[in-house]
């Protein structure tokens, strides 16, 4: 049995305790594919994991893997820690449902299908929509504007820092504050921009961008304080896909601020709990240690050019053990990910590259700590089906191929494909 990430010392200390399975061996050098012994993922410890691979290739069936062990841990370890899935694409709803693959897939596995309890929220304003599929998707949630910085609202409303737009913009802020305090709204804001006198076309301009700020719905003066919804134990699936109606800087915009509130809650947290340490007090959870799952992490953090979560995603990986927070983050294209935060994860999931600036990055990658061999000999090691991968760690240093086990809950990540829709018998012989 592997334990990825446990020294051993420590797994002398915990063997197997407050670890998750990930999936056992495999070896395919004699031409028959067999499977070893269990390989499981330490959990006792904050870690930066990043999975990689082509599409279609179980990038994120693993981030659900790893999500369903987290969620089967014991009850006293599940509470010290919450989840929480930015899902932009909106594929892990499907968590809570449980897996429809036949029974004899779990039969290698000591594993059935089933559902696990996670909480789905989705802008507010999109109730409407997603009203009849309130089964899957429980919450509404809408934020208070007061929870934007002047830079926010530039990078929202796609204002340049020396355009005179962005000059009003300050004011009007700066007003509405003193007007109202935090508990603001973006028709406020729309009232404030006719008070200060701006020229007619900023004017106009700016009113447009606050109106298409408010068909975004997710802004409000009745909005929700993003630290208070985490409770320890919970997990949180923030569809931010908003049924397709969402622009992809809004999703990295409040991806960057629930990345910037969980840290700062819990670097604050955990300067409490090392001051109970010190008078020998007792160590109470009053903000859970957090696991934070990225998909497409390369829209978030690309090597290109910086959004508004990519220091915020930088902070977490190099400062986040203190406070107990980690990350599972994955992209299709590693080449185009912040390099900086390629550089800060412990644990990489390999699945199958080929375009030469992605295997050129986890290349240099796996040279830089393990002075191994090439990811192309790696990449001659894996089945060309889906989920098989090479993993790495740094602590242990391991180079482990692995085969992903089985989702138990419904994998939402599959490709739509005819079959699906057409219901024909196939001719086993045609």
């Amino acid at each position: 049995m592997i334990v990825l990430g446990r020294t051993p010392t420590k797994l002398a200390k915990l063997g197997t305790a407050f670890s998750l399975p990930l999936g056992k061996t495999f070896d395919s050098k004699s031409g028959v594919l067999s499977l070893g012994e269990e390989v499981l993922l330490d959990a006792n410890e904050p870690h930066m994991i990043l999975i990689c691979g082509k599409r279609g290739f179980g990038k994120s069936y693993t981030m659900g893997v790893i999500a369903e062990g987290l969620l089967s841990m014991p009850g006293e370890a599940r509470t010290t820690f919450a989840m929480v899935i930015i899902d932009a694409m909106g594929v892990f709803w499907t968590i809570q449902q449980p897996s429809s693959e036949p029974l004899e897939n779990f039969k290698d596995w000591n594993l059935t299908p089933r559902g696990f309890p996670i909480t789905v929220y989705y802008p507010e304003g999109l109730a409407e929509k997603y009203r009849p599929y309130a089964q899957f998707f429980h919450k509404g949630f809408q934020l208070y504007p007061s929870e934007l910085e002047l830079p926010d609202w530039l990078y929202l409303l796609d204002i340049g820092e020396g355009q005179a737009q962005a000059t009003v913009l300050s004011q009007v802020i700066k007003r509405v504050k003193a007007m109202r305090g935090r508990y603001y709204s973006l028709e406020d804001m729309s009232e404030v921009l006719e008070q200060v006198g701006a020229p007619d076309n900023i004017y106009s301009a700016l009113d447009r961008k606050l109106e298409k700020a408010r068909n975004w719905c997710i802004f409000s003066d009745q909005g929700q304080r993003i630290e208070d919804i985490f409770q320890p134990g919970s997990c949180l699936v923030f569809d931010l896909s908003g049924a397709g109606e969402l622009p992809w800087n809004v999703r990295t915009l409040l991806t960057a601020l629930l990345c910037k509130k969980m840290y700062s809650k819990r670097a604050f947290v955990r300067t409490n709990e090392e001051i109970s340490r010190i008078f020998g007090e007792p160590v109470n959870v009053t903000f859970p240690l957090i696991w934070l799952f990225i998909d497409e992490a390369h829209l978030f953090a690309p090597t290109e050019k910086a959004t508004p979560a990519t220091e915020p995603l930088l902070e977490w990986v190099r400062q986040g053990r203190r406070p107990g927070l980690s990350l599972i983050a994955a992209t299709q294209q590693p080449g185009a990910l912040d390099r900086r935060i390629l550089s800060q994860c412990d644990t990489l999931i390999i699945q199958r590259l080929t375009a030469g600036q992605d295997s050129a990055a986890i290349g240099s990658r796996i040279s830089e700590i393990y002075g191994a061999k090439s990811i192309t000999e790696y990449m001659k090691v894996l089945p060309k089906e889906p989920g098989y991968a090479i993993v790495l760690n740094d602590l242990t240093e391991d180079i482990v191929p692995v085969r992903i086990r089985p989702r138990q809950s419904w994998d939402g990540g599959g490709s739509a494909k005819i079959e699906d829709y057409v219901h024909v018998t196939l001719d086993s012989e045609a």
